[in-house]
């Protein structure tokens, strides 16, 4: 079988056998090349224009480099068992981000609900467009479906064994599709803090007995570079994703894309959903910024002109509530928000075989303390606020004296 290659700025080659190659030419992994992997941080960080076409090729990259760094050190493994998986491993690494939204994730908890694009990946892999693929290679759709969401988006108990395949595509820790969106967004927006020693983690990575069961875990030696990912994903949501003017970009294009969904058959087929991107949001916006009779004109014109953009400002759910009992004359132009990081906790949990022999959980022998960062914002209008800002520069003590 002859091997299709892709030059990606990162990894170099990237090669695919002749059915991958097939998947990646068809219409629901195409117009990945038209969703812009950081949303509306490409209109801070101008570089940043990549798409989740190209994070898509590079996580598949990683998983493999993963899959087979930990197979080449358990050779008891079934040779025929490997085989399979890292097939299924390799495609749902492809098809993991295939039920993006426009600009990827800035609209999709309103649009698409709790669980976002990943039920929309699941229902694009089980579809008419990739059956021919997972057919003509044997694969079981559902294997895929798996390996791709993860057990807690896919609802039900998985094998010890799909628990590590899904891992190193999915983990926090040290998943390829964290590992490659760390690299690729500091490579496109010029921000070294992305940047980390994968390849010493990935070659650190062991199968390991741990508590009753076989877990992905890391020999000592790999523990420095678990470390550098864990704090540039922290210093990347500081500078890249959470950035203030990222999220005053955010909020006023989530606004645009909600109405631009609303009472639209985009949701009501596979059909209608793969055919929608960030271009014909971007037309639409377009349209709307010169018809001042368009129901998005205030967001678009918003997004094109910085006077006019609401301002962001960290805050605390006590000051938030304050702020909008004192202010309910703005209350249509001041939005508290929430804003809790997806890194949901700092605990280490995960096995590391150190140089003794001895198994220890991370946590136990961690040098490091890993920040996480949880914080609540308001958004505001240029009308409100010098009003807003007069109550955020009061003193703590008065901060205090009112709460």
């Amino acid at each position: 079988m002859n091997n299709k290659k892709i030059f990606d700025p990162i990894y170099g080659f990237i090669s695919l056998n002749e059915y991958e190659f097939k998947l990646i030419k068809k219409l629901p992994f195409k117009r990945l090349q038209a969703i812009h992997q950081i949303g509306t941080a490409s209109f801070v960080y101008t570089g940043g224009n990549h798409k989740r076409f190209d994070h898509s090729l590079g996580t598949f990259h990683i998983a493999t480099q993963i899959f087979d760094a930990v197979v080449e050190k358990n050779l008891q493994l079934d040779k025929e068992a490997v085989t399979y998986w890292r097939k299924v491993l390799r495609v749902a690494a492809l098809c993991h981000d295939l039920g993006h939204l426009p600009f990827s994730h800035v609209a999709e908890e309103d649009v698409l609900g709790k669980n976002g694009h990943e039920e929309w990946t699941m229902r694009i892999i089980r579809s008419d467009y990739l059956f021919d693929i997972w057919k003509l290679e044997r694969l079981n759709v559902e294997d895929i479906v798996k390996i791709a969401v993860g057990e807690e988006i896919y609802g039900s108990t998985f094998t010890n064994w799909e628990k590590i395949v899904t891992e190193m595509l999915t983990g926090d820790y040290f998943g390829a599709d964290r590992i490659d969106y760390l690299l690729r967004d500091s490579y496109f927006t010029g921000l070294s803090y992305g940047s980390f020693d994968y390849c010493q983690l990935i070659d650190c990575l062991r199968l390991i007995s741990f508590q009753n069961a076989i877990c992905l875990g890391l020999t000592e030696d790999g523990l420095e570079s678990c470390y550098s990912l864990l704090l540039a994903r922290y210093f990347m949501h500081k500078r890249l994703y959470q950035n203030p003017s990222v999220k005053s970009y955010s909020f006023h294009l989530n606004r645009f894309i909600k109405f631009f969904f609303k009472n639209k058959n985009y949701l009501d087929s596979i059909d209608n959903y793969i055919s929608v991107n960030d271009y014909d949001v971007l037309s639409e916006m377009n349209k709307a910024l010169f018809d001042k009779n368009h129901k998005g004109h205030d967001d678009a014109m918003s997004l094109m002109d910085q006077q006019k953009r609401y301002s962001v400002h960290t805050i605390t759910q006590k000051e938030g509530d304050i702020l909008l009992g004192e202010l309910k004359h703005f209350n249509n132009e001041i939005f508290f928000e929430k804003c809790q990081s997806s890194q949901n906790n700092n605990t280490l949990s995960f096995p590391v075989l150190l140089k003794s022999g001895i198994v220890e959980q991370a946590e136990k022998i961690a040098e490091v303390k890993i920040p996480v960062n949880y914080k609540n914002c308001v958004y505001i209008s240029p009308n409100a606020s010098i009003y807003v800002k007069k109550f955020l520069q009061k003193t703590d003590q008065g901060i205090q004296e009112l709460l």
